[in-house]
């Protein structure tokens, strides 16, 4: 199983510790949407039935926010069961597979039998034009991209997006574009998702996810879009019947309708995300621009960073588990202010107390 952010569980048991500050999940500080949980209360009148396995009213309600057809959605467990039904649905041969990236496509891709070669992205962690060239070199039927990616925030140009799904439409490879994070970007029109783009490149399908802008990783609630609607139809009769209970379908729609808690987050994140990174770079830390909520960066010679952090209740995402990432990259989700200010106290006092070399080992003087 894939490492994760967010294991609570797992860090209590280790150090006997209960309460947590996480940085190692990417969930929204502002907590779950009233809206949300009213709904969540009212649909619990309704557990004695089975969920709709069509989810009609959510298709519908996805549907009018992205200007879509609901037959050209299909819902799930969160973001990773689309990327698992997906791939098992269309069972790829070869995949070419940017990294660092999220776990799950890889594994995913595996136990599809697919053959993976990794295209590891040139720093400063960003796709560029030479993907295109590897496409058109390589013989793949399938492209797996992250946009913004994780675990670097970073976005693919607009123009050279276009210019690699025409290359990938040209080799008739399926492209599966992981959005999770789109809707942090600094485009609330989204003029350039590639939801924008499916009725134009059918070999698309868009994943998106609830999880982390409404604070719900709980309920588990993602959604693929895709122009051909067979394809849908596929995926959505691949995996077990019933991928999305009550709870989520009735929050979801809810979520969907709260126009409130979207700006507040907007304005939140765009304050926040800004204060955080200047915060980081004032220590020292080496901090990539970010397009969603959390920050990357690297603390050069600090192995245990991580570790060094739990001693003030603080949990980091370590990234040493992405491949082409050493033991000195980080990942921090974007908090409150005065979560993240714990958050820079917790790193300067682990610099002053010369933790895997301190500040001068962040300079290169050790």
């Amino acid at each position: 199983m894939a490492f994760h952010g967010g294991d609570i569980e797992t860090a209590a048991e280790q150090t006997g510790r209960t309460r947590w500050l996480d940085f190692s999940a990417n969930i929204s500080p502002l907590g779950v949407p009233d809206s949300v949980k009213q709904a969540i209360v009212q649909a619990a009148e309704h557990l004695s039935r089975y969920p709709d396995p069509y989810q009609r009213k959510l298709r519908r309600a996805l549907a009018e926010t992205h200007r879509v057809l609901p037959e050209q959605i299909v819902c799930g467990n969160g973001g990773a069961d689309i990327i698992f039904r997906t791939l098992r649905c269309l069972r790829p041969r070869r995949a070419l597979l940017p990294v660092p990236c999220f776990s799950e496509y890889e594994e995913a891709l595996t136990e599809a039998g697919c053959r993976v070669t990794r295209w590891y992205l040139p720093e400063p962690f960003q796709i560029t034009r030479s993907l295109c060239e590897a496409l058109e070199n390589g013989c793949y039927d399938c492209l797996v991209l992250c946009n913004p990616n994780n675990p670097t925030g970073s976005v693919i140009e607009p123009g050279l997006l276009e210019s690699i799904l025409e290359t990938a439409k040209q080799k008739q490879m399926f492209v599966l574009m992981d959005e999770c994070f789109y809707d942090m970007t600094e485009d609330p029109e989204e003029q350039n998702s590639c939801i924008r783009r499916i009725d134009a490149f059918p070999n698309l399908l868009v994943v998106r996810s609830l999880t982390k802008r409404y604070a719900i990783p709980g309920l588990r609630l993602g959604y693929g879009i895709c122009g051909d609607v067979r394809r849908i139809e596929c995926i959505r009769t691949t995996g077990q019947p019933w991928p999305v209970n009550t709870l989520a379908a009735e929050a979801a729609c809810a979520a969907l309708n709260d126009q409130a808690y979207q700006m507040q987050f907007r304005e939140f994140l765009q304050q926040a995300r800004p204060d955080l990174q200047q915060g980081l770079t004032q220590l020292g830390f080496q901090v990539w621009d970010s397009h969603a909520n959390f920050l990357f960066f690297r603390a050069k010679g600090m192995s245990h960073l991580d570790l060094e952090l739990q001693e003030f209740g603080i949990l980091l995402r370590h990234c040493d588990t992405y491949p082409g990432l050493n033991a000195d990259y980080y990942r921090a989700a974007v908090r409150l202010p005065e979560e993240n200010a714990k958050l820079l106290s917790g790193l300067k006092s682990c610099l002053s107390a010369g933790a895997c070399g301190g500040a001068q080992c962040l300079k290169g003087e050790v």
